[in-house]
């Protein structure tokens, strides 16, 4: 943990530089799982594309001093984090959360997820989702550490990899 103080706030448009280099610097690390290089160069535009989606209901930031170290979105449903899937789970839906690398260890990516929990019950829920690939291990670790649970229900195999569904119950 870090004694620098870790504040999250809702992102600005002047933030989106800053959090699309995040989001491709914390998920570099699995480049080398992905099946070949066209996937990869896929899910970075993702990322990228992933600001301006009209169902993205909120966007934080993590900062220490006015640098920003992380970042997670947050939807109202899964379906409206990923539209092009038909996903019943009618709850608050987490997606890409990334911390900068050289900012890992500070508790900055509890901090975002504590941030969407208490979203999501201003939203009227006691329940928040996500997915993380089967290779993500640290992310994996990361989300059972805080408490989350895998929903098999809603984890899927497809297309050589695993989507994994977690749930939080706050």
């Amino acid at each position: 943990m870090t004694t620098t103080a870790v504040t999250v706030h809702p992102a600005s448009e002047a933030d989106h530089e800053q959090i699309v280099h995040i989001l491709v610097a914390s998920y570099a690390e699995y480049k080398d799982t992905f099946q070949d290089q066209e996937r990869w160069e896929a899910y970075v535009k993702d990322m990228k594309e992933s600001l301006d989606n009209p169902y993205l209901a909120q966007l934080w930031v993590a900062k220490v001093d006015d640098q920003v170290v992380g970042t997670v979105q947050l939807f109202e449903t899964a379906h409206k984090a990923y539209p092009n899937f038909e996903l019943p789970i009618d709850y608050p839906f987490i997606r890409l959360l990334g911390v900068d690398p050289k900012w890992r260890g500070h508790g900055i990516a509890r901090e975002l997820l504590r941030q969407c929990v208490e979203s999501a019950k201003d939203m009227g829920k006691n329940t928040v989702y996500l997915y993380t690939g089967g290779q993500m291990v640290n992310a994996i670790r990361l989300y059972e550490r805080f408490g989350f649970v895998e929903d098999a229900e809603f984890s899927t195999t497809n297309n050589g990899g695993n989507a994994i569904c977690y749930r939080y119950d706050a």
